[in-house]
């Protein structure tokens, strides 16, 4: 008679704990979207400074100070992002310059294919709505091309604002290979459950599969560069480049790049071969995200494949396509240090027990 209503009173406190906690959720996505300028740079040096914590380790353990060593690291990545940019900057400028031309030849394309199906009258309408605007734009002559190029004072208005988040970028990741061994030990002495041999252990885990996935990554961009060049598609190493970069965004990039090559064939090619690149971009895609990137990341880093989608999702509804690179390393972390990833691991099932290994290159 008694325990009744203790219990309805506990239950109504772990309801008023939950409903708590989903509020301060929102307070906290609703900070990260208005404070993305702060918060975007300072997560993604986080992020790289966790994958780049072993190397900065192994520098230290030849006889370097702890300060030179992280200086070194972030050296390297200084110099890698520099030349990364030095070999796309020419493609990507020439893509921005012929804009609109570009854009008046999918309108093109898109209006022939229209014409086609004018026997169908509520598919026609539907093209027409969608294309209204765009054949308005194509008509009018240059000038009112919907495709606005940035100007050079569009690029001085962002100049500062980039200036500032790539400084918080680089003093955040510098000072956590710096100070992260301090930081995590201090956790042992909190009121939390986290310890620093977790954070550690964490760290090492991810750092390994964020490495393994760059390699992957880097080798299928290769590879679709090499096999566009065999197709005859222009500026192949773009696409590879492409290829490379967008991997880190699980589904909705390799999907983006296939409609762009889709897209990229049907202006350069005739007929059937106009859908090879799109094809064989999706084949080897999927012959990577099935085979190759299970074997080589391990059965230890299945993660349900809907947590993937939902953080990816959040993520780049955040921050966009920074939010697309941090969402699978800082999901990983996560699980790990709340113990899942290793609690499946040991139990040897899981509710994404056989599928393919979660974080990575593209599906």
């Amino acid at each position: 008679m008694d325990t009744q209503p203790e219990t309805h009173l506990m239950n109504h406190r772990a309801a008023q704990t939950l409903f708590l906690g989903l509020l301060a959720l929102i307070a906290v996505f609703a900070a990260l979207r208005v404070g993305q300028g702060l918060f975007a740079p300072v997560v993604a040096a986080l992020v790289l400074g966790v994958v780049c914590a072993p190397p900065t380790d192994a520098i230290e353990r030849i006889g370097l100070p702890r300060t030179v060593s992280a200086l070194l690291v972030l050296g390297g990545f200084a110099v890698f992002a520099s030349t990364l940019f030095v070999l796309i900057e020419p493609t990507v400028t020439r893509a921005i310059r012929n804009a609109p031309s570009i854009w008046r030849e999918v309108t093109d394309m898109l209006e022939a294919f229209r014409a086609t199906l004018a026997g169908v009258e509520e598919l026609q309408q539907t093209v027409e709505g969608a294309l209204g605007g765009a054949q308005d734009g194509a008509s009018g002559g240059p000038q009112d091309s919907p495709v606005q190029v940035p100007g050079l004072m569009d690029a001085l208005a962002l100049a500062p604002s980039f200036a500032a988040q790539l400084l918080i970028f680089a003093g955040t990741f510098y000072f956590f290979l710096v100070g992260r061994r301090d930081i995590y030990e201090r956790t042992d002495r909190g009121p939390t459950w986290i310890s620093s041999g977790m954070l550690f252990r964490a760290e090492r885990r991810v750092s390994r599969y964020f490495l393994t996935i760059t390699l992957i990554n880097a080798t299928f961009g290769v590879l679709i560069g090499g096999v566009m060049t065999l197709i005859g598609l222009p500026q192949p190493m773009l696409w590879g480049m492409a290829a490379f970069l967008i991997n880190f965004v699980l589904y909705l990039g390799p999907a983006v790049l296939a409609v762009a090559l889709a897209a990229a064939g049907i202006l350069t090619f005739d007929g059937p071969m106009s859908f090879v690149p799109a094809l064989a971009y999706l084949a080897l895609n999927m012959t990577e995200g099935q085979f190759v990137t299970p074997s080589l990341v391990g059965r230890n880093m299945h993660v349900n494949p809907l947590l993937v989608f939902v953080s990816l999702v959040v993520w780049l509804w955040l921050w966009g396509p920074v939010g697309g690179v941090v969402a699978i390393p800082v999901l990983v972390w996560s699980l790990y240090v709340l113990g899942h990833l290793d609690r499946d691991a040991r139990d040897g099932a899981g509710p994404a027990g056989g599928r393919r290994a979660a974080p990575g290159a593209g599906t």
